[in-house]
């Protein structure tokens, strides 16, 4: 049996399994599920960039639903993604800087096949 320690104090499996589930009937069992469009106020935010650019990642990550590709990164990922592609439309480079600058902090980098996959969104754009 695993013991936890939470502070000053230790429970055991069955009494932290038991404070899961009060929390989950508090919550009435709605947790947030990530997505794509979570993430985008992120890195717009770090992107710093102004209305249409915003409105242009917005529009890309609806179209971005279409492809299942998408898929097998993370929502973080795809929503950098989607940021650095508007900016480059819009031609505003430095935001792309910025964009990656932020996200190379996560674990995996995959931020460039990531964009790579989303780059034929360009053409609804």
């Amino acid at each position: 049996m695993k013991v936890f320690k939470v502070g000053s104090n230790v429970y055991t499996r069955c009494e932290v399994v038991g404070m899961e589930w009060l929390v989950q009937d508090v919550l009435c069992f709605s947790c947030f599920l990530p997505t794509t469009y979570n993430f985008l106020w992120f890195y717009l935010k770090a992107a710093k960039v102004g209305v249409e650019v915003e409105n242009l990642a917005k529009y890309l990550a609806v179209i971005s639903l279409l492809d299942h590709k998408r898929l097998c990164f993370w929502p973080s990922t795809v929503a950098a993604g989607l940021v650095i592609l508007a900016s480059l439309v819009s031609n505003n480079d430095s935001s792309c800087q910025w964009v990656m600058e932020t996200h190379v902090r996560t674990k995996n980098d995959d931020l460039p096949e990531c964009t790579q996959i989303l780059e034929w969104l360009v053409k609804y754009a």
